[in-house]
């Protein structure tokens, strides 16, 4: 069933408005389509109504992204930086979690004693260590799992993906796992 555009506009004056606006509908082909179909037929159907107003929650939502973004800008990271860039340094880490992402490699965080935020990027989903040495044996790392490395510090970074909680990282690479130190959390 389609609405007349003054059916529409009676029932429906939240997304008449946000589709007038012109910056809304800037780069959106849908917004575009919807408003010329409604300027042009003076009709909309509900299906129509139903996708502008989830682009009216997307909308919303990136606004209000920007502005905690905003709020934030001057806020100071947590934490410290490990070691020095080009270096490579013995770590004792605890593994934190792993992360794939749309480019089809996985992100493993770590934490060292002090409390300080460690990355690596790697092509494998797990991490293996090789226990006590055994030819057979591999360990995938678990969160909580503690062990030792000899690991190259890439580069220093400030995670700021979430505003209100920036904190500054450590990337890791050529990272040779050694011993598994074992995870209190399983005890």
């Amino acid at each position: 069933m389609r609405k007349s555009i003054k059916e529409f506009h009676e029932d429906h004056e939240d997304v008449y408005i946000f589709l007038q606006d012109n910056d809304v509908r800037e780069g959106n082909h849908f917004l575009q389509d919807v408003w010329s179909h409604l300027i042009k037929k003076r009709e909309i159907s509900i299906k129509q109504i139903n996708g502008v107003r989830n682009s009216m929650l997307y909308h919303q939502k990136k606004q209000d992204a920007e502005n905690l973004r905003e709020e934030h800008k001057n806020d100071l990271p947590t934490g410290s930086f490990v070691g020095e860039v080009k270096k490579r340094y013995d770590m004792t880490l605890k593994y934190l979690n792993g992360k794939s992402t749309s480019r089809g490699f996985f992100i493993h965080n770590f934490v060292d004693r002090n409390g300080n935020s460690l990355m690596c990027f790697s092509d494998n989903e797990t991490i293996k260590l090789q226990e006590d040495n055994a030819a057979a044996k591999w360990l995938s790392l678990v969160e909580g799992d503690c062990f030792t490395c000899r690991a190259t510090v890439n580069r220093h970074s400030v995670n700021d993906f979430d505003p209100t909680n920036k904190f500054k990282q450590t990337v890791l690479n050529r990272i040779k796992y050694n011993k598994y130190l074992g995870n209190k959390q399983n005890s």
